[in-house]
């Protein structure tokens, strides 16, 4: 019965995902327009072109960057050629995200759940979340949605997705160790010895699947720490707190020995100082009330947020009597069970994150910067893991007034001067269905005037669009017949310079073209000097300098070129470095060059946009 539960709640977890999608043959055909989108159907381009051993240096100034979510996109695109099918990249990312967000997520989520739900003794119960809990992993707008319309995400949305499994297997090893030493002192005290546990397929489990978020994005790490502290600080033994509190001292000192080798600054010392350009998106109630409807938004975000309530409350008399519920404290396997410590452990998580989304979203200085840094400072990670902490929670709270008989004292009138109490008990099976409705209730009302979500999906919709309303966007029509145009001209060897911002670097998606800057921030640090270089070299107005910059970067028989296609989009000002490609909008140094045939134009693109040309550098043939 439970298997075939789980089965239909993926399902429907997973139809609620596919009703979600922008429902548009576009997104199909054509790249998404956000800030990072270019960047990973270019390393997906570039695992296709240069093959596997590519995805250990995918920027383009060959610095590494999680590959398992392209690594996936691109082998559906070798798959599909084998099959005889010619597959867009757009449409091997979707896929992957679709397959990710509406199964895996759901899925892992649910398996999650289990690790309090096999504590309850009711098939019924059992197979009723099973159907409940992946339909509410997906009826925040937090994730796995956000992870497409912002960014999108799609590394570090793939690793959220499969951290729940981390999770899971984590809690279960925990388990393990502790029953495996609570034996071997029984075993000392000269009792009978007593059958261990089984221990290897956990380390095996947590090894393999934490390796597996780590190679979707190194980033996960944070998230799963924050949220597993409290339950190993609670349940385990010191010496393993110690250890892993010398293991974050250290990682923490390696990360900042890297930044500093990677990332040059002088405000590393001082911590309010650190991303400087940030602005908070909304103040603290509103960043409160976001955190506890779930990123819900409407009514059925106010039901989450009493449900929520509701919860604590039975999370705090579990905490307060913690022998009244969860009786089998043994649970199976032999797992060493103990719920005060599991009810503290999931409310003090649920409060980290808290603090975490509140400080990345509506506080400036130095406690929040280091708070935050972990996950960019930016609200949109934060936001995502919202989930992790409601979801427990009300999975644990279900199952301990699930597990719980409970008698209600109801105050009868007064007889000769005597008041009485009539009380009336709740059986177990009672309870478990008032929890059931209740849940099922949340879940369908979930579904429904969620503008928040809802609103994300329009984003999606208006990203794929190829329209001129807004001609100095990242991708138009007209852009779109510029790009093809100047392709065809260059062809897909030929180095193309021009400023990403204005959304040349979406020929790399489109048509394959060799960008110098085939995405919007390729970084300077590593092999990426040739950027600066040609962005100094440009702006210097020297002829001599310039050539001797640019002919090399496409070798000896390839030609470079430059492309003037408008000012940047208003969309990707966000951008801290835009500035850097302002001297290719200088309209007098591009009149100085072509004067000096520095530049020689090859196509006229005015008819597409004031000022527009396709100029080749006049380099030696």
């Amino acid at each position: 019965m439970v298997p075939l539960c789980s089965v239909i709640g993926v399902g429907i977890a997973f139809g609620v995902v596919m009703g979600w999608f922008p429902h548009t043959s576009m997104i199909w055909q054509y790249p998404l327009q956000q800030i990072d989108a270019p960047a990973h159907y270019y390393f997906v381009r570039r695992i296709l072109g240069e093959g596997l051993g590519s995805a250990t240096h995918l920027w383009p100034n060959d610095a590494y960057y999680p590959p398992l979510f392209h690594l996936l996109a691109a082998g559906l695109v070798k798959v599909a050629s084998v099959l005889g099918a010619d597959m867009p990249v757009y449409a091997a990312v979707n896929i992957v995200w679709l397959v990710t967000s509406g199964i895996v997520w759901p899925a892992g989520v649910l398996i999650l759940s289990t690790y309090w739900t096999r504590l309850v003794d009711s098939r019924l119960f059992s197979g009723a979340m099973a159907i409940i809990v992946p339909v509410l992993s997906v009826s925040s707008a937090s994730h796995p949605f956000l992870m497409l319309a912002r960014g999108p995400l799609f590394a570090y949305g793939l690793a959220t997705s499969l951290l729940p499994y981390w999770l899971y297997a984590t809690l279960r090893l925990c388990d393990a160790l502790i029953d495996r030493w609570r034996r071997h002192a029984d075993d000392n005290t000269g009792q009978p010895a007593a059958a261990q546990p089984r221990i290897w397929p956990w380390i095996v489990g947590f090894i393999a699947i934490g390796g597996l978020c780590v190679f979707a994005h190194p980033r996960i790490v944070f998230s799963w720490l924050l949220l597993m502290a409290p339950f190993i600080v609670l349940r385990m033994p010191w010496k393993v707190i110690a250890a892993l509190a010398g293991a974050v001292v250290c990682g923490a000192v390696a990360l900042f020995v890297y930044m500093r080798a990677s990332y040059q600054s002088n405000r590393y010392s001082n911590p309010a100082s650190w991303f400087h350009t940030f602005v908070p998106s909304c103040s603290v109630p509103e960043a409160l009330r976001t955190f506890i409807t779930d990123n819900i938004s409407g009514p059925a975000g106010w039901l989450m947020a009493v449900v929520t309530v509701l919860a604590l409350v039975v999370i705090g008399f579990v905490i307060a009597r913690p022998r009244t519920v969860f009786r089998h404290d043994d649970g199976e396997d032999g797992g060493y069970r103990n719920t005060r410590k599991d009810a503290i452990s999931l409310v003090v998580a649920w409060l980290l994150l808290m603090l975490l989304f509140v400080c990345s979203t509506s506080l400036t200085g130095w406690f929040p910067n280091i708070v935050a840094a972990a996950w960019y400072r930016a609200d949109t990670r934060p936001l995502s893991m919202i989930p992790f902490g409601v979801i427990p929670l009300l999975v644990f709270a279900a199952c301990a007034a699930a597990s719980a008989d409970a008698s209600v004292l109801i105050p009868t009138p007064w007889n000769g001067g005597v008041r009485t109490e009539q009380g009336i008990r709740l059986t177990r099976a009672v309870l478990q269905r008032i929890v059931i409705v209740v849940l099922v209730a949340l879940a369908i009302v979930c579904q429904f005037g969620n503008t928040e979500r809802a609103a994300l999906s329009q984003s999606v919709y208006r990203n794929v669009q190829l329209t001129d309303d807004r001609p100095t966007e990242q991708l138009t029509s007209r852009k779109y017949q510029a790009l093809g145009e100047v392709v065809r001209v260059t062809g897909t060897r030929g180095v193309i310079i021009s400023d990403p911002l204005n959304g040349s670097m979406y020929a790399v998606s489109l048509y394959g073209a060799n960008m110098l800057y085939p995405i919007y921030n390729p970084m300077k640090e590593k092999n990426g000097a040739k950027f600066e270089q040609t962005e100094l070299a440009f702006a210097s107005g020297d002829d001599a300098r310039l050539l001797n910059t640019v002919c090399p970067l496409g070798g000896n028989d390839t030609p470079t070129y430059f492309l003037a296609m408008g000012p940047q989009a208003p969309s990707l000002q966000m951008f801290t470095f835009r500035q850097q490609f302002d001297p290719f909008h200088d309209e007098g140094l591009v009149a100085q060059y072509e004067r000096h045939g520095t530049l020689v134009k090859v196509r006229d693109l005015s008819r597409y946009g004031k000022g527009w040309a396709l100029y080749r550098f006049g380099c030696a043939e």
